[in-house]
């Protein structure tokens, strides 16, 4: 089954709409622009102004673009302290913000004093969290480097890190001292968090591996799949001018991704009613992280939660057949993995569903499509179509 095609113009570079997300708790900018990084020390002081700020950065990211940021920062008047971080899952922890609180008070960070979060989502995650609760609370700058970042994470003012919880019985619970990796739950710990400006340049994606892009895609099918089919098509037609990092297509992408994600957060600033349809695929996709063996990286997990979420919905007669092997198609031709790429345990992977935060009364709730470009929230999903789901990825 595919969609008619219809006249779709690209968005030119030079003629990127001028965006902006108008949350409850006030309206802040995204700048999209070839080019943007040069401009981060103007924005910064255009959206926080200080004498002071922190510049947060993954590691990888800091040897490649840091030196351009810090620069244009301290051009505009900044005293700045650079703090590094490795961007790992398993480093994005509560010991990790206490290291990003230690450089702040080092520095001598005010409660107007900005933290900018260069990089992906792990470091604008726990950059984020840290300037949430520094102070009660401290100005922070989006400057994603990742697709993913652009299009979901630096967005929508969720913030947070990991909690590894060790196994009944294991070293490290009562009883047992010593430490044991558990299993790992995403985002656990966190706030609602909105940064005072989001500045997106897709020239940053030329330093970026095919595999970190792949896994921005993954979002951007989960935007399509909830709000817009177009989008669904547009990644059918120009996959492969996406995936060249052709600047038009790939702006173009960042647009509509950015525009679907805004309008959903304007709804619903902290997630107490349609913005959970942003969680499809996520239940499945963090269960699937929490299974550290399988060595997936989140947009990849999410591919698969994608895929997952769909079956189940089949299951239950609200997605046609036809929709869900088109789905998998797709993220197959975007080179996203659509099944667990070996065996786990099924027990272990159908609890750590249960530890998710969607869990309402221990009732399993999930975003499943009901159709391309619709979904919907279901309430207790009867365990053995999540069972199934599960035994038709694995």
């Amino acid at each position: 089954m595919t969609l008619a095609r219809r006249p779709r113009r690209i968005v030119s570079i030079q003629t990127v709409p001028k965006l902006e997300v108008n949350a409850a708790s006030g309206p802040y900018p995204i700048l999209i622009e070839a080019g943007a990084l040069a401009r981060v020390g103007q924005a910064t002081r255009e959206h926080a102004p200080h004498i002071r700020g922190m510049l947060a950065a993954d590691a990888k990211i800091a040897a490649v673009h840091g030196s351009a940021a810090a620069i244009g920062l301290r051009a505009a008047g900044y005293e700045l302290v650079v703090h590094a971080m490795i961007a790992e899952e398993a480093r994005k922890t509560i010991e990790t913000v206490q290291a990003m609180y230690e450089a702040m008070l080092e520095a001598r960070l005010e409660r107007t004093s900005p933290v900018i979060a260069l990089g992906g989502g792990i470091i604008g995650d726990t950059a984020g969290f840290a300037a949430a609760t520094y102070q009660r609370g401290v100005p922070l700058i989006h400057v994603p480097t990742t697709l993913l970042a652009m299009v979901d994470a630096s967005i929508g003012g969720k913030t947070g890190v990991n909690v590894q919880r060790a196994a009944p019985g294991a070293p490290g619970t009562p009883g047992n001292p010593g430490n044991s990796k558990g299993t790992l739950l995403k985002n656990m710990i966190g706030a609602f968090w909105q940064p005072r400006a989001v500045i997106i340049d897709p020239l940053t994606l030329r330093t970026l591996d095919q595999r970190e892009l792949r896994c921005g895609l993954a979002e951007c099918v989960k935007h399509g799949l909830i709000a817009d089919a177009g989008l669904l098509e547009l990644l059918e037609t120009e996959g492969d001018r996406i995936l060249a990092l052709d600047m038009e297509a790939i702006t173009d992408l960042i647009v509509r991704s950015v525009k679907i994600k805004a309008a959903i957060v304007e709804k619903d600033e902290r997630e107490i009613g349609p913005r959970a349809l942003l969680n499809l695929g996520h239940t499945f996709g963090h269960a699937i992280e929490s299974m550290t063996e399988l060595e997936l990286k989140h947009g990849e997990a999410v591919a698969i939660g994608l895929c997952a979420a769909a079956k189940a919905s089949v299951r239950l007669g609200h997605l046609k057949a036809a929709d869900a092997a088109r789905l998998t198609t797709l993220l197959a031709r975007l080179g996203l993995p659509t099944r667990l790429p070996k065996p786990v345990n099924r027990a272990k992977f159908l609890g750590a569903m249960e530890y998710d935060k969607k869990v309402s009364e221990r009732r399993l709730r999930l975003v499943l499509p009901v159709g391309l470009g619709k979904a919907a929230v279901f309430d207790d999903v009867p365990r053995n179509v999540v069972e199934a789901a599960v035994a038709e990825i694995a």
